[in-house]
């Protein structure tokens, strides 16, 4: 079982490690001494009484209320219960862990002040995988849902245990744990930040990755297929307008593609080709400058303080200074991004997809159906196709605009952020739909020409999507089909045998 130790650079490898895969989590010595020594200045902090937002006083408009000290362990209790808001169904169990986890990296920042034992116990339900129940709508950013999660740790709330979803308590109890008692700023460190948002885009950049370099591999079978020129990825022309993703996405084709008869047979065959084929490092390209830039925002919001207040050390002691970092417009903004991204890689992928299908462009039989003219072939999921890049165009409407004031205008802007990772979410799920219905007509079309002449790392390609569906020589259900290749590509197992043939896509 791998083990992911905190307490040096977090990454969003580590994220995917523990949410998806399961990976356990310790604790350095170097975690712990920082948790410790700024838990000291929060209990001195509320010792002396001075007048620190969430640790003398109430929250939002009623910071300028003072909380006694006999009063401050049951305040944060009173801040999860009352934050505790969302509703609706609930967020999957990756997205819960990834939550969890970024709790975690934020929390053991060294300047949040949240105390040892509580992130032992928040640990503690990663790795015995409790998994709080956690509605997913109604969130603004920040707050909502992470209270779902501080429930847990109080006993209180639902969380799943070895399938049953239990009590927080129940939970608690059968896993061989006891509750937390909630210390000075704890319940308001819980609710903060942006680890909601922070969390679901970072699931969703990981994917992500995964599809942008299989966009890449399904345009080149599209293009083998449809006699394209390679042409168009020519190095100079990359050079002449050397956007590194557009240099990238070129030479990733060029090498899918060495040692293809068809693509040498077909090289001339045309002026040029439509758009969707020639334009692929052009696009393509644009989609990785996306990803690079928010993989950047990414690492950065993995390895910062983002509660609100910091407290710091300084010459005259340690200081708590009340600011905004909780704020999660950065990762929001990359999630809208990324949808607007995804829904342009879509567009291209569809039109490829559809050109594949129609004999007056493809010169492949209609609907690349292989017997008789009264079966319909793969007509039916270019529809699929159309629908879901409908979808990604919805999706592709910018979250992070929208505002609505709230907590009696003390927070009269919102970032929104959340809605943005949730949309980014649906959006990578929805494009690994598109392109599974891209590789499936690529695969079908080779059946049309003869057996060999592809590329090694298209023959490749393709041997591994006949391992979950068959050539169609007449109709059959397609759904199941379209799972398992979307399955393929989710796992990236298209990629490895791309990268076992000898070649290697990168964004």
């Amino acid at each position: 079982m791998k083990i992911v130790t905190l307490g040096g650079r977090n990454s969003l490898e580590q994220v995917a490690a523990v949410a998806r895969y399961g990976a356990k989590v310790e604790f350095s010595e170097e975690y712990k001494d920082r948790v410790n020594a700024c838990r000291a200045h929060v209990e001195r902090f509320s010792r002396e009484g001075k007048a620190i937002y969430g640790i003398t006083t109430g929250l939002g408009d009623n910071c300028r209320k003072f909380i006694p000290e006999e009063e401050r362990v049951k305040i944060q209790r009173n801040h999860i219960l009352a934050h505790t808001v969302s509703v609706g169904e609930p967020l999957s169990e990756e997205g819960v862990r990834a939550m969890m986890f970024v709790m975690l990296l934020h929390f053991g920042s060294g300047h949040t002040g949240f105390r040892l034992e509580t992130l032992e116990l928040l640990k503690e339900l990663l790795n015995r995988n409790i998994t709080p129940r956690v509605p997913k709508h109604g969130s603004v950013g920040y707050i909502g849902l992470e209270a779902h999660i501080g429930m847990v740790l109080i006993g209180e709330g639902k969380a799943w245990y070895q399938g049953d979803l239990l009590t927080g308590g129940e939970a608690l109890r059968r896993a061989g744990l006891k509750p937390a008692v909630l210390g000075s700023k704890e319940g308001l460190t819980l609710v903060s930040g942006t680890t909601s948002v922070t969390a679901l885009a970072c699931m969703a950049y990981y994917d992500s990755i995964i599809l942008a370099k299989t966009a890449d591999v399904a345009g080149a079978f599209s293009l083998e297929m449809l006699k394209g020129t390679l042409k168009a990825m020519d190095e100079r022309l990359m050079q002449a307008r050397p956007h590194p993703g557009q240099m990238q996405t070129a030479a990733n084709i060029r090498n899918i593609l060495s040692g293809s008869q068809i693509a040498e047979k077909y090289r001339d065959y045309r002026v040029q080709d439509a758009l969707s084929l020639r334009c692929m490092p052009q696009l393509h390209g644009a989609v990785k400058k996306v990803l690079k830039d928010g993989l950047e925002a990414i690492e950065i919001e993995l390895n910062s303080s983002v509660d609100n207040p910091l407290i710091f050390e300084g010459e005259n002691g340690a200081e708590a200074l009340m600011g905004c970092n909780a704020d999660g417009t950065y990762l929001g903004m990359a999630s809208d991004f990324l949808c607007i991204a995804l829904a342009d890689m879509v567009k291209m992928a569809e039109r490829r997809t559809d050109r594949l299908v129609n004999r007056h462009i493809s010169e492949l039989p209609p609907f690349l159906n292989a017997s008789a003219d009264f079966n319909d072939g793969l007509m039916m999921i270019q529809y699929t196709a159309a629908g879901l890049a409908g979808e990604m165009r919805l999706l592709a409407h910018p979250a992070v605009v929208d505002n609505v004031p709230t907590c009696a205008n003390q927070e009269d802007y919102v970032n929104m952020g959340y809605n943005a990772a949730r949309k980014a979410c649906d959006a990578v799920e929805t494009a690994r739909y598109v392109l599974a219905i891209e590789l499936i007509c690529a695969a079908q079309a080779k059946e049309f020409y003869p057996a060999g002449q592809s590329s090694p790392a298209i023959e490749a390609v393709y041997g591994k999507i006949r391992e979950v569906m068959p050539c169609l020589k007449e109709d059959e259900a397609l759904e199941p089909y379209m799972e398992e290749v979307k399955r393929l590509i989710l796992e990236g197992e298209i990629l490895d045998v791309v990268k076992e043939s000898g070649v290697l896509v990168e964004i």
